[in-house]
């Protein structure tokens, strides 16, 4: 148990460090160090991100274009493309997450060649067409947005006809000092999207500090693996 909390901890201690070293621009706001964000990060949410890719894995048909918003320093990215061999799309505000992504992705060796891409963008301004992406995920990220509502609009218009949005974020009140993370499902309304499922992600252990929010375009469902609720 107590090892549980100190981990929950480590996850407003994340965001606590995004508050006070971070800085606002236009989109949202980006970390002040990449590098040190990213050995802080590696070493805490590795067991987060693994669930994550799994449960997207399960999510996503054969040949499915993943875009991940928020991807930071790219771990997740590399993950879902090396491990599971989908075909993924990083996207972050901050140019030096970006440059810090691209360097990992050399660094990290696939069997199965996959390398994800990294591109310099703002989730409410996508530079990509419509319906380019089978699955959008987003971690940790949300939360950083400066519009949400306009980045749910831009997410419904990039995905293809049946496809989902996977977002996980802190749920209200549970962390410190984010008693006004922005729910998915106030944002939704004049987008393609609807709120398909709102779940506690089980992480770390039994601790729930996290949502998995799925979001679904409203013209059809897509064929998936086996729903998974909780990690």
């Amino acid at each position: 148990m107590l090892l549980g909390a100190a981990v929950a901890t480590i996850v407003a201690a994340r965001h606590l460090r995004g508050a006070a070293t971070g800085r606002r621009a236009p989109g949202g706001i980006v970390i002040a160090d990449a590098v040190v964000y990213d050995a802080l990060t590696g070493l805490a949410f590795g067991s987060l991100y693994a669930g994550v890719a799994a449960d997207v894995a399960a999510r996503a048909p054969d040949g499915a274009r993943v875009l991940e918003i928020g991807c930071g320093p790219g771990r997740l990215s590399i993950r879902l493309a090396r491990e599971h061999g989908l075909d993924v799309t990083g996207l972050d505000l901050d140019a030096a997450m970006i440059e810090r992504a691209r360097s990992n992705a050399d660094g990290s060796r696939s069997a199965n060649g996959r390398r994800p891409s990294f591109l310099v963008g703002d989730v409410a301004s996508l530079a990509f067409p419509d319906a380019s992406f089978d699955l959008v995920v987003s971690t940790l990220s949300m939360h950083h947005w400066a519009d949400p509502s306009a980045a749910m609009t831009e997410i419904g218009r990039v995905l293809r006809p049946g496809g989902r949005a996977l977002i996980w974020d802190l749920r209200p009140g549970v962390v410190p000092f984010h008693a006004h993370v922005p729910d998915p499902a106030d944002h939704v309304q004049g987008s393609p999207l609807h709120v398909a499922d709102a779940t506690p992600w089980r992480w770390p252990w039994s601790f729930t500090p996290i949502r998995r929010t799925e979001l679904a375009r409203a013209d059809g469902e897509l064929a998936v693996g086996r729903d998974r609720s909780v990690g």
